[in-house]
Order: C-alpha cells, then structure tokens, then sequence
C-alpha cells in the first residue's frame, strides 16, 4: 500500500519527491543514495548478508516488511548519523563514510599544506583521510585511527605514512576533532584527486587549489 518509485545506483534521483530511501546492496550502495539524503529517512537493506558486511543495514530481505511495519506505525527508532561536506572550488559534496585526498597514482607521493585550526603544516604523504563516526571504523581506523560510537558529531583526520627520510618531523599526526572544527587541504600536486565514500565520486585536485571540510 505505499507509492514507489525505484531507480538505479548512479542514475539521477531528486529525492525531494519522498520521504522514506531504501538503499537494497551493501554499505556502497547505501552510502551512495546518503549523499543525497535532505533531510529524510532512509532505510539500508543488505541484499546478500553471505557476502556483504552492510553495517549500516538494518533489514534484510527475510525482515524488511516488519522493519517498514514499525517505521510505518511510529514504533521504529532511527538514529542521527553525521556526514562530513567538502567544498572544492564552487562545488559541495557530502560524505558520510569518509574522505581520501591523495595523488591519483597510488604508488606516488602526496604533497599538500594541511590546515588544522590555526595549524598549517607541509606535509608528504601517501594521502590524507577525513573520516565520519560512522566511517570511523573503515579505512581511517587501518591507517591508525581511532573507532568512535557511530553517532559522534566528531571529526576525524588520518594523514598516511608520513614521510620522514629527511628527518621530517610532523605535528598534524591525526586526531579526533570537534564539530566546528574546519579543515583545509591545498594542494602541492599537479595530479592530486579528492575521492568521496569511495571511488565513484571524485574531483581533480591540481597545484594551488584548496578543498575545505567541515561537519556537514
């Protein structure tokens, strides 16, 4: 008894039209479809539990219906979960999981002025990542980060194998940041990227240029 409309992963949906998203793969997916979320509730449902990790689905095929069931009646509780903007020349984009500036080419190295509060450092790297809470136990927490409760207003920052061949010494390191915290990347690279949940969205980030990224 409820209108629907279903569309692709990558198609173009203005989801002002609805109330309610249902995301049906995995965590991708429902990351995907979270970008463009403005203020509805959106529902994550792991299409196969045997392959994909699907943290952040709640539902599966077996208890979708009863999991609607309760949303529909008011019985259901969602949770609030942060996403982090990136601002890039006159763009916006938003992440809830995490994002990854770095050279396009993974075995060259990064180099970019990092901007924490009033600290500006000079930094190379393999990359730097910008995590969520919700994103705070992926690739942020294998590069050395730290896995905060997964409805944290907080920021958090991870530069990659610092280089110190030269004695270097760093003291944006990585750390867990207030929400009003804003933070700038400019770039040093004529073939940097910024990458957003993953590989699907990301921007050039050739030398001179300056991203911002802040609680969303």
């Amino acid at each position: 008894g409820i209108n629907y409309a279903k569309a692709s992963r990558g198609s173009r949906i203005d989801f002002n039209r609805f109330n309610l998203i249902v995301s049906v793969g995995g965590d991708g997916t429902f990351m995907e479809a979270a970008r463009g979320v403005k203020g509805q509730v959106i529902l994550g449902v792991n299409s196969d539990p045997s392959w994909s990790v699907g943290k952040l689905c709640c539902a599966t095929a077996e208890t979708f219906e009863s999991v609607v069931s309760k949303l529909l009646s008011g019985k259901g509780s969602v949770k609030t979960l942060q996403r982090l903007k990136l601002q890039i020349g006159g763009h916006s984009a938003h992440a809830l999981n995490d994002i990854l500036v770095c050279h396009h080419h993974p075995a060259a190295m990064s180099r970019y002025y990092l901007t924490v509060g009033k600290i500006k450092e000079e930094q190379r790297s393999s990359g730097v990542w910008f995590a969520t809470a919700a994103g705070s136990s992926g690739a942020i927490k294998s590069a050395g980060g730290q896995t905060l409760p997964v409805q944290s207003r907080k920021i958090q920052y991870k530069p990659r194998e610092l280089y110190t061949g030269r004695g270097n010494v760093y003291k944006l390191r990585g750390g867990v940041l207030t929400p009003q915290v804003k933070l700038q990347v400019t770039s040093l690279m004529r073939e940097g990227f910024v990458f957003v949940d993953g590989s699907h969205v990301c921007f050039p980030f050739g030398f001179g240029k300056t991203i911002t990224v802040s609680r969303s």
